[in-house]
């Protein structure tokens, strides 16, 4: 990470790279991004010779689609082209980018075995739900029990079938209105029934409706069944035309805990296996980005209102729709980092430190073709170090 918390930012949207050499800054177009010469002022080829005057810069094109606003001159420049700090080789600190990382549900499974559920004996299913969605939308972690209370023998049968044991005690659980936001049964069907070593997965409805035959002898016919369940919490989105980067944004999974439990309430032992998978957050949101670029663009004074009843005209006045429009909020980005420090040589009294500089190169998982080309500016600035004898190379799958 940077020697201290508060290295200046800047981020970069990119959704291609300008290879060739020549090109004035003027000529970037929105999402393009290069690595200028200063002694040039023009983009250097990828890849190619390092960069020839003693500073390069990461330029890259304007959002804004007018240069002023309202056609008054005093507020202007809103199309000039977007600039690093000017970078020296020998004060590149560190290079590294973060891999994509999408997100993944929690799953949960409960199994029983064909003599777990033995006729006259209630059987006892808990779930519980963990994490942030469920803090957020309760003030704590939430759970439920639910049993298979109503299922009958015929006479002389001594297990219950475990199909209809776990269908059943699924179907009252995931009806809670506690567990019903944040749980489902697994795509496909929840409950995986196997019969003398034969697996048919149903949903649980079919588990119930008599599409599934259940067996008055679980034990003779080797039946064993499983309810798997995943993560299913949906949080709320609003859209750019109301984004405040005030807005919460999940990025943690909800956690599922699934467990059989006796008639006293104990976690059952000797019957039931349980397992569960965590899931996993993504990396960079979009929504991420897009809070990391309006503040961004904010530190080079570009206004963004939001809270107030005219923020939506505002915002279209000012241009700052554009911005919203640069990002895609639900997809997820790759991002690469460039650090380096601008050194204070004047500083007898040791008071001030280096200035710190970090920029964020976003792009989208998706854009393979982009990625590419980033990852040539990423090895031009390690190259162009390398020859000022400054050793920096560019780690992979790295966070800061």
């Amino acid at each position: 990470m940077a020697y201290f918390n508060h290295a200046f930012n800047k981020t970069f949207i990119a959704d291609s790279t300008l290879a060739t050499a020549g090109t004035a800054t003027s000529a970037l177009t929105a999402g393009q991004v290069a690595l200028v010469d200063d002694s040039t002022w023009a983009s250097v080829a990828l890849p190619g010779a390092p960069v020839a005057g003693a500073l390069g810069y990461v330029v890259q094109g304007s959002f804004y689609s007018k240069d002023t606003i309202g056609n008054n001159p005093g507020h202007g420049g809103y199309k000039e082209s977007v600039k690093s700090k000017g970078i020296n080789p020998r004060y590149i600190t560190r290079l590294w980018q973060a891999n994509c990382l999408t997100a993944s549900q929690a799953t949960a499974s409960l199994s029983l075995a064909a003599d777990c559920a033995p006729c006259g004996k209630t059987q006892f299913m808990r779930i519980d739900v963990k994490g942030s969605p469920a803090l957020r939308f309760l003030n704590h972690n939430a759970y439920a029990i639910a049993d298979s209370a109503n299922i009958c023998c015929i006479d002389g049968q001594e297990y219950i079938d475990p199909v209809l044991v776990l269908a059943t005690m699924a179907q009252m659980a995931l009806a809670d209105p506690l567990i019903k936001p944040f749980v489902a049964e697994a795509s496909g069907g929840g409950i995986v029934a196997t019969v003398a070593g034969v697996a048919t997965t149903y949903t649980i409805a079919q588990a119930l409706d008599g599409t599934y035959t259940p067996s008055t002898d679980p034990v003779a016919d080797q039946v064993s069944a499983a309810a798997n369940f995943v993560g299913a919490y949906v949080d709320t989105v609003f859209g750019n035309c109301s984004f405040d980067t005030r807005d919460h944004f999940n990025a943690e999974p909800v956690e599922i805990i699934v467990s059989e439990l006796d008639e006293t309430g104990e976690v059952c032992n000797d019957c039931g296996v349980a397992s569960r998978t965590p899931g996993s957050m993504q990396q960079t949101q979009g929504e991420e980005v897009v809070r990391d670029l309006i503040m961004s663009e904010r530190y080079r004074q570009s206004p963004y209102n939001q809270g107030n009843a005219d923020s939506a005209r505002l915002r279209e006045i000012e241009m700052s729709d554009e911005l919203l429009s640069a990002v895609d909020r639900t997809a997820t980005y790759k991002a690469y980092y460039i650090q380096h420090s601008v050194p204070r040589f004047n500083n007898p009294s040791g008071v001030f430190d280096n200035d710190q500089y970090v920029y964020k190169i976003y792009v989208k998982c998706s854009d393979a073709a982009a990625q590419a080309e980033v990852e040539k500016l990423m090895d031009a600035l390690s190259a162009w170090a390398t020859a000022k004898g400054n050793d920096v190379p560019v780690e992979e799958n790295a966070y800061w």
